[in-house]
């Protein structure tokens, strides 16, 4: 068992961690690689770009020589292990600088970055207080992701008849009324108001 977790950490770690995170870090902003398929971008970028580094992480590992302790090379699994951890925590650390990882505002309200301001969305408002840019921002996922999920049930409905175009008309109809509450939240959010929700959880 530990040695399939081991095999598991090392593929792990040479096929996927630095690649990720220096994906990461050149491209911060969730969408910037493409609209709809973004992660499926980032993992193979990840994947791919793992192989280079471990690659050139190992030529730099040879030019050190030969060790005069062990009268072997630096190229073996400790020492590649090593490096690819550290490079991997450098990268993770500039790409949580550049605001690739605003989740992790769940964890401490001071964890939270965003990235800069992409300028194809000018028309999102800037809101300062990182708290509020991070609900905003949770709202704005809600709110497509609801449309997505109107869009496939009209789709469905319109595939259907009888008592299923019946259920997923009362579906589409309890999706609008979400939608329309969600998008007050944002409009209150919009004009500086805190969502009425979120006031009555401070009056708690």
């Amino acid at each position: 068992m530990l040695e399939a977790l081991r095999i598991i950490f090392a593929l792990f770690l040479l096929f996927f961690l630095p690649g990720y995170m220096l994906v990461q870090a050149l491209f911060p902003r969730k969408g910037e690689l493409d609209q709809d398929f973004d992660w499926l971008y980032r993992i193979t970028l990840g994947m791919g770009l793992s192989i280079v580094l471990t690659i050139f992480v190992c030529f730099g590992l040879n030019s050190l020589g030969v060790s005069e302790e062990t009268g072997m090379g630096y190229v073996t699994a400790l020492p590649i292990s090593i490096s690819l951890l550290l490079l991997s925590l450098t990268l993770f650390f500039i790409a949580w600088f550049r605001g690739a990882f605003p989740i992790l505002g769940r964890v401490h309200p001071a964890l939270i970055r965003f990235p800069a301001r992409d300028p194809r969305n000018q028309d999102i408002p800037a809101i300062r207080d990182k708290k509020l840019r991070f609900h905003y921002q949770g709202l704005m996922k809600d709110k497509f992701s609801l449309i997505k999920e109107i869009d496939n049930t009209e789709k469905l409905m319109d595939t259907h008849s009888g008592e299923q175009r019946q259920y997923y008309e009362e579906r589409r109809g309890k999706l609008l009324t979400e939608l329309g509450d969600l998008d007050k939240q944002i409009k209150e959010m919009e004009r500086g108001i805190e969502p009425v929700e979120e006031k009555e959880e401070n009056n708690e």
